[in-house]
């Protein structure tokens, strides 16, 4: 099982909030309720939980037919959450480096900006923009691209008359995958050993296809390995020879050559050639058992188990969290579908090279994987031989560049030791699942306890936009 990065948290009131989610979940499982239906086990636990009426026009109070907004204080007054940064480089002679000055952006900008944001974003979904096939289901990556959503949400009747799909969330940055497989980072996530910006290359696994996750798991359905023993020299040469036969045999059925023996409508040539087609397949499903594959392979498999386990309606078992092709086999709501992923920006695409590789793993049977992010984000460009290159000058304004604490994104960071606690207060299949998979999911938020309730003032400010541009207030 894979091991999550440790920020524990000992906020008790989240933690009995998200038992309960838990139980919930569970309950609406065992009697087919719609709640494991249409939100899978431990995903549940971090979906949204706002106070009910938040969202809807009537949440507000009728303003005068004038328009309020008539000056930038006004746009500040309402949306003082929509603090827009940006970093404006100077270049220091004396250091030879770029230094920073934070400026805010005018409030009326940036709530129109978003506005034309969230429509091109519903439009990618939708594929009436770009040329992509709408999107089944949208898996927005916690946690900074939670309030796209968000956005996204509260705006979708107003942008398209298309199904909204599917809305799942799950925590995947670069960071944490780096540090898990030895890749030493400095400053500004410089890969310390190539002193160039870290990438999805600098991963082991970055040669794991699609195509190698199905062969391990045919290879473990066909009974001739267990699981356990791929990491037996022996038991994996014995498979091997196994395999090989099993093909050489489906080489012989599938042409029918006994039969044509019998009748002697076959030369020896003819009978060698179907006996090497079989050893080529063969060796080409048992190559994968490999020392050198396999020991990038396996993790891949895990991960990819670990992501599908929380799909899995009503959650895993024991066994199954003991043999990850157990929880392969499981069947989730994704087969033939387009997944979408939705990150709030995108730097040098790590990101989305590690969520498609992952979430592709997790789902072989979906139509598609691919990603999009809500923002465009503006950076430094100096040359790529220094370490500021690349330097972010502007991003959502959620997800500040000088003073961000982590707050007003609806969701805390991953830790496994919450989730721990929470299986043992709760062993239960939903929290079994939600422990598996911790490395993917944030610990949930109870909003009203927050610093300055800064996701809640947010998701209320989203909404407040959508019924000012419905009114013609803002353009």
């Amino acid at each position: 099982m894979q091991k999550s990065p440790e920020l524990a948290t000992n906020n008790n009131e989240t933690k009995q909030e998200t038992k309960k989610l838990g139980e919930v979940a569970l309950e609406s499982s065992q009697t087919g309720g719609e709640t494991i239906k249409n939100a899978p086990c431990g995903i549940n636990i971090v979906h949204d939980h706002f106070p009910e009426g938040i969202s809807p026009k009537e949440h507000f109070k009728s303003e005068p037919e004038t328009n309020p907004f008539k000056t930038e204080e006004d746009y500040k007054r309402v949306f003082n959450t929509f603090t827009q940064e940006e970093l404006i480089p100077t270049y220091d002679t004396k250091e030879h480096v770029y230094k920073f000055e934070p400026i805010i952006r005018p409030y009326k900008e940036t709530a129109e900006v978003y506005i034309q944001k969230t429509e091109s974003m519903i439009k990618k979904i939708t594929g009436e923009a770009g040329g992509q096939p709408a999107a089944d289901v949208t898996i927005y990556l916690d946690k900074s691209a939670r309030p796209a959503s968000w956005f996204v949400n509260e705006f979708w009747d107003n942008f398209t008359d298309k199904p909204r799909p599917k809305t799942e969330f799950l925590a995947i940055d670069r960071k944490p995958w780096f540090e898990k497989f030895g890749v030493k980072l400095g400053f500004g996530e410089y890969n310390k050993d190539t002193d160039r910006l870290a990438t999805w290359d600098d991963l082991p696994i970055k040669d794991v296809t699609v195509d190698d996750i199905k062969t391990l798991k045919s290879i473990l359905d066909s009974g001739f390995i267990s699981y356990d023993e791929l990491d037996s020299s022996t038991k994996v040469s014995t498979a091997v020879r196994r395999i090989t036969g099993s093909e050489i045999d489906a080489v012989l059925a599938e042409n029918d050559v006994q039969e044509k023996i019998a009748r002697n409508e076959i030369t020896s040539q003819e009978y060698d050639s179907y006996i090497k087609e079989g050893k080529r397949r063969g060796a080409e499903i048992a190559k994968i058992l490999s020392n050198e594959r396999l020991k990038n392979i396996k993790p891949a498999f895990e991960i990819a188990s670990q992501i599908r386990g929380l799909f899995v309606p009503g959650g895993l078992s024991e066994e199954e969290i003991g043999d990850p092709n157990l929880i392969m086999n499981r069947d989730v709501d994704m087969t033939g579908k387009n997944i979408l992923i939705i990150d709030e920006v995108e730097r040098s695409g790590t990101t989305r090279a590690i969520a498609e590789h992952f979430v592709s793993w997790a789902f072989p049977e979906a139509a598609s994987v691919r990603f999009q992010a809500f923002y465009k984000a503006k950076t430094l460009d100096v040359g790529a031989d220094s370490q500021q290159n690349g330097q972010m000058l502007m991003i959502p304004f959620w997800y500040s560049l000088t003073h961000d604490d982590g707050t007003g994104r609806g969701i805390r960071d991953i830790s496994r030791g919450y989730y721990e606690s929470i299986y043992e207060d709760g062993p239960n299949d939903i929290n079994r699942a939600a422990l598996y998979g911790s490395d993917f999911i944030g610990v949930p938020l109870a909003y009203e306890t927050e610093k300055g309730q800064k996701s809640l003032r947010l998701r209320e400010q989203i909404a407040q936009l959508r019924v000012e541009y419905e009114k013609g207030h803002i353009l």
